[in-house]
Protein backbone atom coordinates (compact mmCIF):
# COMPACT_ATOMS: atom_id res chain seq x y z
CA UNK A 1 0.00 0.00 0.00
CA UNK A 2 1.55 3.17 -0.91
CA UNK A 3 1.03 6.08 1.09
CA UNK A 4 0.23 9.71 -0.46
CA UNK A 5 2.75 12.50 0.04
CA UNK A 6 1.85 16.15 0.20
CA UNK A 7 5.00 18.37 -0.93
CA UNK A 8 4.56 21.93 -0.26
CA UNK A 9 3.62 24.64 -2.36
CA UNK A 10 5.37 27.44 -3.72
CA UNK A 11 3.09 30.70 -4.93
CA UNK A 12 4.60 33.40 -6.77
CA UNK A 13 2.49 35.83 -6.54
CA UNK A 14 2.11 39.30 -8.94
CA UNK A 15 -0.08 41.98 -8.87
CA UNK A 16 -1.12 45.71 -8.88
CA UNK A 17 -0.18 47.56 -5.69
CA UNK A 18 -3.32 50.06 -5.78
CA UNK A 19 -5.76 47.37 -6.58
CA UNK A 20 -8.27 46.17 -3.75
CA UNK A 21 -7.41 42.21 -4.79
CA UNK A 22 -4.03 42.30 -4.06
CA UNK A 23 -4.65 44.06 -0.53
CA UNK A 24 -6.77 40.57 -0.25
CA UNK A 25 -3.63 38.92 -1.81
CA UNK A 26 -1.46 40.31 0.32
CA UNK A 27 -3.51 39.20 3.42
CA UNK A 28 -4.04 35.29 2.33
CA UNK A 29 -0.15 35.25 2.03
CA UNK A 30 0.73 36.83 5.14
CA UNK A 31 -1.57 33.94 6.83
CA UNK A 32 -0.14 31.21 4.47
CA UNK A 33 3.56 32.35 5.56
CA UNK A 34 2.82 32.19 9.40
CA UNK A 35 1.08 29.13 9.47
CA UNK A 36 3.60 27.06 9.62
CA UNK A 37 2.82 24.59 6.99
CA UNK A 38 5.37 23.93 4.82
CA UNK A 39 3.81 26.25 2.11
CA UNK A 40 4.86 29.97 1.69
CA UNK A 41 4.06 32.09 -1.05
CA UNK A 42 6.16 35.26 -2.43
CA UNK A 43 4.32 38.74 -3.54
CA UNK A 44 5.55 41.16 -6.17
CA UNK A 45 4.10 44.40 -5.74
CA UNK A 46 3.75 46.35 -9.45
CA UNK A 47 2.34 49.08 -10.95
CA UNK A 48 -0.56 49.17 -13.78
CA UNK A 49 2.34 49.46 -16.56
CA UNK A 50 4.45 46.91 -15.10
CA UNK A 51 1.68 44.05 -14.77
CA UNK A 52 0.47 45.14 -18.23
CA UNK A 53 3.81 43.79 -19.91
CA UNK A 54 4.29 40.96 -17.54
CA UNK A 55 0.84 39.93 -18.60
CA UNK A 56 1.31 39.52 -22.13
CA UNK A 57 4.95 37.63 -21.81
CA UNK A 58 2.55 35.03 -20.11
CA UNK A 59 0.26 35.39 -23.02
CA UNK A 60 3.22 34.32 -25.33
CA UNK A 61 4.29 31.74 -23.05
CA UNK A 62 0.92 30.26 -23.73
CA UNK A 63 -0.29 31.02 -20.08
CA UNK A 64 -3.92 32.40 -20.50
CA UNK A 65 -5.03 35.12 -18.16
CA UNK A 66 -7.60 37.85 -18.13
CA UNK A 67 -6.89 41.04 -19.43
CA UNK A 68 -8.95 42.23 -16.37
CA UNK A 69 -6.86 40.57 -13.71
CA UNK A 70 -5.24 42.70 -11.41
CA UNK A 71 -3.35 39.68 -9.64
CA UNK A 72 -1.58 36.75 -11.14
CA UNK A 73 -0.61 33.57 -9.16
CA UNK A 74 1.83 30.70 -10.12
CA UNK A 75 1.86 27.73 -8.35
CA UNK A 76 5.35 25.69 -7.78
CA UNK A 77 6.23 27.54 -11.12
CA UNK A 78 3.69 26.47 -13.63
CA UNK A 79 0.24 26.01 -12.60
CA UNK A 80 -1.80 29.71 -13.11
CA UNK A 81 -4.49 30.19 -10.22
CA UNK A 82 -7.34 33.38 -10.61
CA UNK A 83 -7.50 34.88 -7.28
CA UNK A 84 -10.68 32.96 -6.58
CA UNK A 85 -8.77 29.51 -7.02
CA UNK A 86 -6.17 30.67 -4.33
CA UNK A 87 -8.79 31.41 -1.96
CA UNK A 88 -10.40 27.56 -1.94
CA UNK A 89 -7.06 26.28 -1.35
CA UNK A 90 -6.33 28.63 1.06
CA UNK A 91 -9.93 26.90 2.32
CA UNK A 92 -9.30 23.40 2.12
CA UNK A 93 -5.32 23.65 2.67
CA UNK A 94 -5.32 25.84 6.38
CA UNK A 95 -7.85 26.98 8.85
CA UNK A 96 -8.73 30.13 7.08
CA UNK A 97 -12.03 32.08 7.38
CA UNK A 98 -13.30 34.77 5.04
CA UNK A 99 -12.14 37.74 6.96
CA UNK A 100 -11.09 40.08 4.65
CA UNK A 101 -11.23 44.13 6.23
CA UNK A 102 -14.45 45.98 4.78
CA UNK A 103 -14.18 47.67 0.82
CA UNK A 104 -13.54 51.22 2.43
CA UNK A 105 -10.62 49.82 4.30
CA UNK A 106 -9.22 47.82 1.04
CA UNK A 107 -9.08 50.97 -0.39
CA UNK A 108 -7.28 52.69 1.99
CA UNK A 109 -4.77 50.66 2.00
CA UNK A 110 -4.46 50.03 -1.58
CA UNK A 111 -3.76 54.07 -1.65
CA UNK A 112 -1.26 53.76 0.94
CA UNK A 113 0.40 51.04 -0.59
CA UNK A 114 0.91 52.55 -3.96
CA UNK A 115 1.92 55.62 -2.14
CA UNK A 116 4.85 53.67 -0.11
CA UNK A 117 5.36 52.10 -3.43
CA UNK A 118 6.18 55.37 -5.53
CA UNK A 119 8.13 56.63 -2.47
CA UNK A 120 10.99 53.75 -2.53
CA UNK A 121 10.43 54.28 -6.57
CA UNK A 122 11.33 58.04 -6.23
CA UNK A 123 14.75 56.81 -4.38
CA UNK A 124 15.57 55.59 -7.95
CA UNK A 125 13.81 57.50 -10.39
CA UNK A 126 12.48 61.41 -10.72
CA UNK A 127 8.44 60.92 -10.60
CA UNK A 128 6.49 63.45 -12.10
CA UNK A 129 3.03 63.64 -12.39
CA UNK A 130 0.05 65.52 -14.45
CA UNK A 131 -3.08 66.11 -13.26
CA UNK A 132 -5.75 65.78 -16.16
CA UNK A 133 -9.51 67.36 -16.95
CA UNK A 134 -11.36 66.48 -19.72
CA UNK A 135 -13.76 69.26 -20.78
CA UNK A 136 -12.73 71.13 -17.53
CA UNK A 137 -13.63 68.37 -14.91
CA UNK A 138 -10.90 66.40 -13.36
CA UNK A 139 -10.40 62.63 -14.67
CA UNK A 140 -7.18 61.28 -12.99
CA UNK A 141 -3.40 61.50 -12.28
CA UNK A 142 -0.48 60.62 -14.97
CA UNK A 143 2.60 59.54 -12.75
CA UNK A 144 5.76 59.71 -14.77
CA UNK A 145 9.55 57.97 -13.89
CA UNK A 146 12.44 59.13 -15.70
CA UNK A 147 14.96 57.28 -17.31
CA UNK A 148 17.80 59.85 -16.21
CA UNK A 149 20.59 57.00 -15.83
CA UNK A 150 19.97 55.92 -19.58
CA UNK A 151 19.26 59.86 -20.43
CA UNK A 152 20.26 62.57 -18.05
CA UNK A 153 20.64 66.03 -20.01
CA UNK A 154 16.95 65.20 -21.64
CA UNK A 155 15.58 63.94 -18.42
CA UNK A 156 17.04 66.73 -16.34
CA UNK A 157 16.00 69.30 -19.06
CA UNK A 158 12.28 68.03 -19.22
CA UNK A 159 12.47 67.90 -15.06
CA UNK A 160 12.82 71.61 -14.81
CA UNK A 161 9.58 72.25 -16.60
CA UNK A 162 7.97 70.74 -13.74
CA UNK A 163 9.78 72.37 -10.73
CA UNK A 164 7.47 75.22 -9.10
CA UNK A 165 9.93 78.11 -10.07
CA UNK A 166 9.95 77.26 -13.94
CA UNK A 167 9.66 80.16 -15.92
CA UNK A 168 7.32 78.41 -17.99
CA UNK A 169 5.28 74.97 -17.39
CA UNK A 170 3.07 72.34 -18.87
CA UNK A 171 0.07 73.68 -16.65
CA UNK A 172 -3.11 74.65 -18.62
CA UNK A 173 -1.64 72.52 -22.03
CA UNK A 174 -3.51 70.98 -23.94
CA UNK A 175 -3.57 67.73 -25.67
CA UNK A 176 -3.71 68.47 -29.12
CA UNK A 177 -3.43 65.66 -30.94
CA UNK A 178 -4.62 61.43 -30.47
CA UNK A 179 -4.11 59.14 -32.11
CA UNK A 180 -6.50 55.61 -31.97
CA UNK A 181 -3.70 53.37 -31.50
CA UNK A 182 -0.53 55.59 -31.85
CA UNK A 183 -0.51 57.83 -28.77
CA UNK A 184 -1.22 61.12 -27.27
CA UNK A 185 0.81 64.54 -27.93
CA UNK A 186 0.59 67.39 -25.65
CA UNK A 187 3.33 69.96 -24.23
CA UNK A 188 3.21 72.74 -26.80
CA UNK A 189 3.99 76.03 -25.27
CA UNK A 190 2.10 79.33 -25.99
CA UNK A 191 2.35 83.07 -24.64
CA UNK A 192 -0.29 85.42 -25.98
CA UNK A 193 -0.82 82.99 -29.33
CA UNK A 194 2.29 82.98 -29.69
CA UNK A 195 4.36 79.46 -30.09
CA UNK A 196 7.36 79.50 -27.85
CA UNK A 197 10.04 76.85 -28.84
CA UNK A 198 12.71 75.65 -25.97
CA UNK A 199 14.99 73.07 -28.05
CA UNK A 200 17.41 70.52 -26.75
CA UNK A 201 19.45 68.25 -29.16
CA UNK A 202 18.96 64.91 -29.31
CA UNK A 203 20.72 62.87 -26.87
CA UNK A 204 20.41 59.06 -27.35
CA UNK A 205 17.95 56.47 -28.78
CA UNK A 206 18.41 54.05 -25.86
CA UNK A 207 14.95 53.70 -24.91
CA UNK A 208 12.92 51.80 -27.27
CA UNK A 209 9.10 52.08 -27.55
CA UNK A 210 8.28 49.27 -26.57
CA UNK A 211 5.97 49.02 -24.41
CA UNK A 212 2.24 51.49 -23.48
CA UNK A 213 2.82 54.56 -21.07
CA UNK A 214 6.63 55.03 -22.68
CA UNK A 215 6.90 58.97 -22.91
CA UNK A 216 8.84 60.54 -25.75
CA UNK A 217 9.83 63.81 -27.21
CA UNK A 218 8.75 65.42 -30.70
CA UNK A 219 11.67 66.36 -32.63
CA UNK A 220 11.76 69.58 -34.25
CA UNK A 221 11.61 68.26 -37.81
CA UNK A 222 13.20 70.18 -40.66
CA UNK A 223 15.02 72.01 -41.21
CA UNK A 224 15.83 71.02 -37.63
CA UNK A 225 15.38 67.25 -37.21
CA UNK A 226 18.32 66.91 -34.91
CA UNK A 227 16.28 68.84 -31.87
CA UNK A 228 13.77 68.20 -29.51
CA UNK A 229 11.34 70.66 -28.15
CA UNK A 230 8.75 70.47 -25.21
CA UNK A 231 5.92 68.70 -26.52
CA UNK A 232 5.79 64.88 -25.76
CA UNK A 233 3.98 61.80 -26.64
CA UNK A 234 2.53 59.11 -24.82
CA UNK A 235 2.31 56.09 -26.57
CA UNK A 236 -1.08 53.80 -26.11
CA UNK A 237 1.13 50.63 -27.71
CA UNK A 238 4.25 49.37 -28.72
CA UNK A 239 5.28 52.11 -31.21
CA UNK A 240 9.23 50.60 -33.26
CA UNK A 241 8.16 52.68 -35.74
CA UNK A 242 8.98 55.57 -33.46
CA UNK A 243 12.69 53.86 -32.27
CA UNK A 244 15.78 55.45 -33.63
CA UNK A 245 13.62 58.93 -34.34
CA UNK A 246 12.26 60.22 -30.94
CA UNK A 247 13.91 60.24 -27.43
CA UNK A 248 12.40 58.21 -25.27
CA UNK A 249 12.85 59.71 -21.42
CA UNK A 250 10.39 58.30 -19.06
CA UNK A 251 7.06 55.88 -18.87
CA UNK A 252 3.94 56.21 -16.94
CA UNK A 253 3.72 53.87 -13.55
CA UNK A 254 0.38 55.20 -12.77
CA UNK A 255 -2.57 56.59 -14.92
CA UNK A 256 -3.55 52.79 -16.64
CA UNK A 257 -7.27 53.86 -16.97
CA UNK A 258 -7.18 57.15 -17.46
CA UNK A 259 -5.10 56.55 -20.99
CA UNK A 260 -8.02 54.19 -21.83
CA UNK A 261 -10.27 56.70 -21.05
CA UNK A 262 -8.36 59.26 -23.32
CA UNK A 263 -7.73 57.17 -26.37
CA UNK A 264 -11.65 56.33 -26.65
CA UNK A 265 -12.28 59.96 -27.08
CA UNK A 266 -13.44 60.48 -30.64
CA UNK A 267 -11.34 62.54 -32.70
CA UNK A 268 -11.26 65.23 -36.01
CA UNK A 269 -8.49 64.89 -38.06
CA UNK A 270 -6.48 63.88 -35.22
CA UNK A 271 -8.02 66.29 -32.94
CA UNK A 272 -9.56 65.22 -29.77
CA UNK A 273 -13.67 66.25 -29.80
CA UNK A 274 -13.15 67.00 -26.15
CA UNK A 275 -11.12 69.15 -24.71
CA UNK A 276 -7.95 67.59 -22.48
CA UNK A 277 -6.05 69.71 -20.63
CA UNK A 278 -2.87 69.48 -18.18
CA UNK A 279 -4.37 71.11 -14.97
CA UNK A 280 -1.45 71.17 -12.96
CA UNK A 281 2.44 69.43 -13.51
CA UNK A 282 4.79 68.81 -10.60
CA UNK A 283 7.01 66.68 -9.16
CA UNK A 284 5.59 63.77 -7.45
CA UNK A 285 5.26 64.13 -3.45
CA UNK A 286 4.27 61.28 -0.58
CA UNK A 287 0.67 62.16 1.04
CA UNK A 288 3.51 62.32 4.09
CA UNK A 289 4.58 65.57 3.80
CA UNK A 290 7.44 65.25 5.77
CA UNK A 291 8.84 62.63 2.69
CA UNK A 292 10.32 65.11 0.59
CA UNK A 293 10.99 64.17 -2.89
CA UNK A 294 14.99 64.20 -3.24
CA UNK A 295 17.09 66.66 -5.03
CA UNK A 296 17.82 65.92 -8.99
CA UNK A 297 20.93 65.53 -8.63
CA UNK A 298 21.08 62.82 -6.22
CA UNK A 299 19.95 60.53 -8.58
CA UNK A 300 22.90 60.08 -10.35
CA UNK A 301 26.44 59.73 -9.80
CA UNK A 302 27.31 62.60 -12.17
CA UNK A 303 25.35 65.37 -13.46
CA UNK A 304 26.74 66.30 -16.94
CA UNK A 305 27.09 69.76 -18.13
CA UNK A 306 23.83 70.98 -19.20
CA UNK A 307 23.40 71.48 -22.96
CA UNK A 308 22.82 75.75 -23.67
CA UNK A 309 19.48 76.24 -24.67
CA UNK A 310 18.58 78.13 -27.47
CA UNK A 311 14.73 80.37 -27.50
CA UNK A 312 13.29 81.28 -30.47
CA UNK A 313 9.86 82.03 -31.53
CA UNK A 314 7.85 80.64 -34.20
CA UNK A 315 4.92 83.25 -35.47
CA UNK A 316 2.20 83.49 -38.41
CA UNK A 317 4.84 85.91 -40.78
CA UNK A 318 8.13 84.12 -39.32
CA UNK A 319 10.94 81.93 -37.30
CA UNK A 320 13.51 83.97 -35.51
CA UNK A 321 16.35 81.93 -34.94
CA UNK A 322 19.49 82.31 -32.81
CA UNK A 323 22.25 84.26 -34.06
CA UNK A 324 24.56 81.86 -34.41
CA UNK A 325 21.58 79.23 -35.45
CA UNK A 326 23.07 78.12 -38.65
CA UNK A 327 26.41 78.04 -37.78
CA UNK A 328 25.54 75.42 -34.78
CA UNK A 329 22.94 73.24 -37.31
CA UNK A 330 26.27 72.99 -39.73
CA UNK A 331 28.11 71.52 -36.95
CA UNK A 332 25.18 69.49 -35.90
CA UNK A 333 25.33 67.89 -39.10
CA UNK A 334 29.50 67.68 -39.79
CA UNK A 335 29.26 65.69 -36.22
CA UNK A 336 26.57 63.64 -37.44
CA UNK A 337 28.42 62.37 -40.84
CA UNK A 338 30.93 61.47 -38.92
CA UNK A 339 29.25 59.25 -36.39
CA UNK A 340 27.83 57.56 -39.09
CA UNK A 341 31.25 57.07 -41.41
CA UNK A 342 33.03 55.57 -37.60
CA UNK A 343 29.83 53.29 -37.68
CA UNK A 344 29.15 54.22 -34.51
CA UNK A 345 25.96 52.11 -33.58
CA UNK A 346 22.63 54.47 -33.29
CA UNK A 347 21.28 53.46 -29.91
CA UNK A 348 24.19 55.10 -28.32
CA UNK A 349 24.87 57.90 -31.05
CA UNK A 350 25.62 61.36 -29.23
CA UNK A 351 25.32 64.56 -30.88
CA UNK A 352 26.89 67.36 -28.63
CA UNK A 353 26.23 71.06 -28.80
CA UNK A 354 29.30 72.77 -29.46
Amino acid sequence: MSLMVNFPSKFDIYGVVNSTIYQKTKILVEFLNNNNSGDKANINPMDPFEFSEYKIKLKKEGKICSDEQSIIIIRNDDELFSFNEFLRWMRKNSNFKDEFPEDRRLEFLAEKEQDDYLVELQKKHPLLYLDITIEDRPAGQFIIKLFQNKCPKTSKWFYNYFKKDSEISYNGVRFERLVHNGWIQSGEFQQDGVRIIDNIPIENFVIQHSTRGIVSLCNLGPPNPTENSSPFMIQFKENPFFNKKYVALGKLVFGYSLLDQIEKIPTTYEKPINEIRISKAGIWQSVNQSIKPPEYKEFIDEVKPEVLRNWFIKTNESIHYPKDYQEKLKQQKLQLEQDQQSNLEADSLIIEYL
